[in-house]
């Protein structure tokens, strides 16, 4: 990665100590999307590098962005990141840099999860592949923006529930762990076809899944 030894007076200190690494992310993206063929899924999820070094977007030496969550063993540089689910092999990947780097990256014509999930299969799009994604990535707008992608999607809805039936799906009653119910929607009137399906399934605690 070429970062020039004196920061450009337009540029922030956050893209500056970024140079450091984007250049190598970007060709390690482009490499693997030119020579390696993934199977028929794609997981997406997120991986920790971990710094235990200075950092933060409040001072301008160390680690731009330093992400430190209950969740995660080791705390540091956030990745989100694409794989082939079937060999483990890593297709892409996304530096997590500030909030503002981020915002700038990404389209703003959809949510911010949908706009990274959509940066990180955007390679395979129109292959009919399925992406498989947590609740970070996952909503209904981001079924529907990979299927007009070409692209399925199966996802575990959390928190972006807009337009998710949740409240029928959470009224359902369960009777022991390993049911399920799901609702279809229908959005082609023609045919009848669906484009979209909900499903609550019933483990130790109700699942809901797009």
């Amino acid at each position: 990665s070429y970062q020039p030894p004196e920061r450009p007076a337009h540029m922030d200190s956050e893209d500056y100590r970024w140079k450091l690494v984007q250049d190598f992310v970007q060709f390690f993206n482009n490499h693997r999307e030119e020579f390696f063929t993934p199977c028929d899924r794609i997981c997406v999820d997120e991986s920790i590098s971990r710094w235990y070094g200075l950092g933060g977007d409040w001072i301008n030496v160390g680690l731009p962005m330093y992400v430190a969550m209950e969740r995660k063993p080791e705390n540091g540089a956030e990745i989100q990141n694409a794989c082939c689910a079937e060999s483990g092999v890593m297709l892409r990947l996304r530096m997590r840099k500030t909030k503002a780097n981020d915002s700038r990256d990404l389209s703003q014509d959809t949510g911010h999860g949908t706009g990274v999930l959509r940066d990180l299969v955007i390679p395979w799009a129109h292959t009919g592949r399925v992406v498989v994604a947590d609740s970070f990535f996952a909503s209904v707008e981001a079924a529907q923006v990979l299927f007009r992608l070409g692209i399925r999607f199966v996802g575990v809805v959390k928190t972006a529930t807009k337009r998710f039936p949740m409240a029928a799906l959470g009224s359902v009653q369960f009777r022991h762990r390993g049911m399920w119910k799901g609702l279809i929607h229908r959005g082609d009137k023609t045919q009848g076809l669906p484009d979209l399906l909900a499903f609550t399934w019933n483990d130790t605690n109700r699942r809901m899944f797009i």
